[in-house]
């Protein structure tokens, strides 16, 4: 206060009203003061967030062991899914819609909850988050096991409705923790190696749901054992607060917001919970999770047909799904190699374009050709080794804040599941009005993968046109470049500003899809 006055002219101060404490250019002056701390310290909390800490391996490992670890039971519950559908709607006496109700139930809910999840989990943190997010999803996978003992496939649904509340918000927390210890140099082979035992846990838990069933008599014990898995995610998460709080140093633990906001603020009380990140992301995240609505459903649907189409062909259900799952077992082992060649040549946005010209000859394959289904399946393969895993790469490079990646990853996360819970049902619904064939189906499906070979083309164009090739460069080329950057506002490789219109008009598509899932979902649940 007493520089703001000292540079004040003397001559202006004769003509200004005597300067008392309750004086109307005092509180002006003070109003500024605060406004200009405030923005100091925001631009301090901005420039530290994009740059990650450097952390040392031997934390970097345990978080990584964490972060590959923590969702196995909810993946292995959803990967036993798809191969059990005929066994269902034999045992449980539902339609192929009924079904679809079922497997939609996680994502229904997800459509909005990812976002309010993201933003908390940045503003009260990820150990909280994760301590969360684990229990409602054992409690969930507990629900679905007891629904298989009672033959209530209602009660099933309200057990996926209770893990998906907590799988979005893992995923989200998941990514924050990946970027904090990774940073954006080595993100893409830890995600990949995250990807890689994901596939590995979904290849076991969908070769074996039917040998499962057949082998014990009864199919309940394919729910029962992903319900262990989340009972050991509790521990986990348990044992790596721990490790957090005791064994991590201080100055590289990942600090949410409101405990930066506390450190940096005498008046914290005024911080309160917000949605203003989500109001904050720049339009070239918005560009992603708006165009891309029903692409990631269009994909999880191979996973969930091609089981009966396999059979269809006269294998039995068994031998059916583990073919179905054989498309896990080249991702197992490429997917590290395939970050690792991410972070050191770039190029995200040309492998998001040429990926889904592999999805349409995988299904066109599948549906309308003789070939043996494993050559569709290799296919599918290939393309599930450099399909998601870009996008997930480039999404902290279009925010650049680690105080908004939660809420990001959120919405990209609702916008995902809004998709599924649509197509879900209307898969269900378009195959019994077909009297069980999956022909629509198909070409419903191959028509959306033409369609997104066109959005990986407006990519590259907004790349390299407005986003100095953010997602073209290499980790190492962007780094240099970004070094000789005089003024980030400016620069577009490191600009990301907000265009309100982009954001209100990806809210409204948003809201449209989730009014559009919610009431399939009632119309067929009821």
């Amino acid at each position: 206060m007493s520089t703001a006055i000292a540079e004040v002219p003397v001559a202006e101060l004769k003509r200004s009203p005597s300067p008392t404490p309750s004086g109307r250019s005092l509180r002006d002056e003070k109003k500024g003061s605060l406004k200009q701390l405030d923005e100091e310290e925001d631009a301090v909390e901005t420039a530290s967030a994009i740059s990650a800490p450097q952390v040392p391996w031997r934390y970097k490992w345990v978080a990584l062991l964490v972060i590959v670890l923590l969702p196995i039971g909810n993946t292995w519950a959803d990967s036993s899914m798809s191969p059990l559908k005929a066994t269902l709607r034999r045992e449980l006496g539902i339609t192929n819609t009924q079904y679809g109700v079922i497997d939609s139930a996680g994502n229904i809910v997800n459509s909005v909850w990812p976002i309010i999840g993201g933003v908390a989990l940045d503003w009260w943190g990820v150990n909280l988050g994760l301590l969360a997010c684990t229990s409602v999803i054992l409690v969930g996978a507990l629900l679905s096991a007891i629904a298989t003992n009672i033959s209530s496939w209602r009660l099933m649904a309200g057990g996926k409705i209770l893990q998906g509340f907590g799988d979005a918000v893992l995923d989200s927390a998941q990514r924050k923790l990946m970027y904090h210890y990774f940073g954006t140099k080595g993100l893409a082979f830890a995600g990949g190696l995250e990807l890689s035992v994901y596939r590995a846990i979904s290849l076991i838990a969908g070769s074996t749901s039917v040998p499962i069933s057949t082998g014990t008599g009864f199919y309940g014990y394919s729910f029962w054992i992903p319900a262990i898995f989340c009972a050991l995610s509790v521990f986990i998460t348990i044992g790596y607060i721990w490790f957090d709080a005791h064994v991590v140093p201080k100055e590289i633990r990942l600090t949410s917001n409101k405990e930066a906001a506390a450190a940096a603020h005498d008046h914290v009380a005024k911080r309160k919970f917000s949605l203003g990140a989500y109001w904050e992301l720049g339009w070239a995240f918005w560009m992603l999770p708006a165009t891309m609505i029903l692409q990631s459903a269009a994909t999880s649907t191979f996973a969930s047909i091609s089981p009966d189409l396999i059979a269809s062909r006269g294998f039995t259900e068994a031998v059916a799904g583990f073919i179905a799952q054989a498309r896990s077992l080249l991702p197992l082992f490429l997917l590290p190699f395939v970050g690792l060649a991410i972070d050191r040549w770039g190029y995200r946005f040309h492998i998001i374009a040429f990926t889904p010209l592999l999805w349409v000859l995988a299904f066109a394959l599948l549906g309308f050709s003789t070939v043996h289904p494993l050559v569709p399946v290799v296919f599918v393969a290939f393309a599930g080794c450099i399909q998601a895993f870009p996008i997930q790469a480039t999404i902290p490079l279009l925010v650049r804040d680690q105080r908004k990646l939660g809420t990001a990853f959120g919405v990209y996360r609702a916008f995902n599941n809004a998709g599924s819970s649509i197509m879900d049902v209307v898969i269900g619904v378009l195959q019994d009005s077909a009297g069980g064939s999956y022909t629509r189906v198909i070409w419903l499906v191959m028509m959306l993968k033409a369609f997104a070979f066109f959005l990986g083309l407006g990519y590259l164009y907004a790349d390299y046109n407005f986003l100095g090739k953010t997602a073209t460069l290499s980790e190492k080329a962007r780094v240099e470049q970004e070094a000789l950057i005089e003024d980030s506002a400016s620069s577009p490789l490191t600009a990301r500003p907000v265009k309100r219109w982009v954001t209100w008009v990806s809210t409204c598509l948003l809201g449209a899809m989730v009014i559009t899932g919610w009431v399939l979902f009632i119309k067929y649940l009821l």
